[in-house]
């Protein structure tokens, strides 16, 4: 199991959305709402539910049946993360589900990348952080 805090790939993928929540903060595009349950669910309970789930179980059995690679992205990746991507369907707008995909692949490669499940939530957790600060 690698040391994931030590990856370069993982030190980017972790400040690469600065610069959008930055410029939406900028912008003034946020809600100034604060729940301290809700920042928890959606900082921390969320997002290690989802990884242990979609990245730690469902990803491994995944890649037994389907180990093709392209570059970067493994089948199951992709698979994983349509299914992250579905999964986000019940409790947001088609729009915003459809947009979880693309942070899903990040973390499925992470989680490839690093062989350590830490890493995906801590990716997963920041991103909505971020997310959670910006738009309430």
């Amino acid at each position: 199991m690698r040391e994931f805090y030590k990856d370069r790939v993982f030190a980017l993928l972790f400040i690469a959305p600065l610069p959008v929540w930055l410029s939406f903060y900028l912008a003034g595009n946020f809600v100034n709402t604060w729940d301290v349950h809700l920042l928890i669910s959606v900082v921390l309970l969320y997002p290690l539910l989802e990884e242990l789930f979609f990245r730690g179980l469902l990803l491994p059995i995944i890649a037994k049946t389907a180990p093709q690679k392209w570059w970067l992205l493994s089948m199951a990746n992709i698979i994983t993360s349509v299914l992250f991507c579905a999964a986000h369907l019940a409790s947001h707008s088609p729009m915003w589900a459809v947009a979880t995909f693309f942070p899903s692949l990040i973390f499925g490669y992470i989680q490839e990348r690093t062989n350590n499940l830490a890493a995906p939530f801590v990716l997963h957790a920041s991103y909505n952080a971020g997310y959670f600060l910006i738009f309430g």
